[in-house]
């Protein structure tokens, strides 16, 4: 691989599902047989929710830990974003969680040190793509342009894991990225960036988000670049179907299938 060859590799949710993961990595070539990093200057970023469901959560865990100590030694990078299920650990709502309760008061822990080093986030921008769990209303999208001159990917990103942060910090969480929709039990029509449901999110956009947006959380049949919404949902259940988008160093976006 060149030394200046870059693209970058998105997953939606993995849920415990590291053979799916591993085999993606592979597929794109981050990763050699020995599952360590060989993927140079490119980047991998997973949006959130490598928690529950599947059998080795934590396996993915320590993968993803790995991985991204080994990117950052050869000039690549590994992201990784909260989800709500990570969210709700960090919240001390351990109900949604699999967890015996011990360790997930450690899983907690480790999370919200995570967090403030900056290890996690809970967005991400890159080529004029913003990264999150569960995607931007045109709500928080109002508000955020409140704070911001110039309201782009990578300046959202930015203001985004700044509220974040200093919410995990002060454990204060009345932030509306942080609300949960109706369609979700919850007491707002639509929610914050990690338990926002992809028809509410399409909803509150009638002509479109006006930056480009990627993001799992919402289980989808498949992946679908959508140019006229400006969004690609990830999230198409790793158990079943294997599938990851490829942003090229030009910005442009590919679906590839397993």
């Amino acid at each position: 691989m060149q030394k200046n060859t870059r693209k970058l590799i998105a997953v939606g949710d993995v849920h415990g599902q590291f053979e799916g993961l591993v085999k993606i990595l592979r597929r794109a070539k981050l990763i050699n047989a020995a599952h360590h990093w060989c993927g140079g200057h490119n980047r991998f970023i997973q949006v959130g929710d490598i928690l529950d469901r599947g059998p080795f959560s934590l396996k993915v865990d320590a993968l993803l830990d790995q991985l991204q100590q080994e990117a950052a030694m050869t000039g690549g990078e590994v992201i990784r974003l909260i989800g709500n299920h990570e969210l709700e650990l960090m919240m001390e709502n351990y109900l949604i969680s699999e967890f015996q309760r011990e360790q997930a008061v450690q899983v907690r822990e480790k999370l919200i040190e995570q967090t403030l080093s900056g290890t996690l986030k809970a967005a991400y921008a890159y080529k004029g793509f913003l990264f999150t769990h569960a995607g931007v209303t045109q709500k928080l999208m109002r508000i955020f342009k409140l704070q911001l001159d110039d309201p782009n990917a990578a300046n959202l990103a930015i203001l985004i894991n700044l509220i974040f942060k200093e919410s995990i910090k002060h454990s204060f969480f009345k932030h509306p990225i942080f609300n949960i929709s109706i369609s979700r039990k919850g007491p707002d029509r639509f929610g914050g960036i990690f338990w926002e449901d992809l028809e509410d999110l399409v909803s509150s956009y009638p002509q479109g988000s006006p930056v480009w947006q990627v993001f799992g959380h919402t289980p989808v049949e498949t992946m679908v670049i959508d140019r006229v919404m400006s969004m690609i949902a990830l999230d198409v259940g790793m158990h079943r179907k294997l599938q990851y988008l490829e942003i090229s160093d030009q910005g442009v976006p590919t679906i590839i299938s397993l």
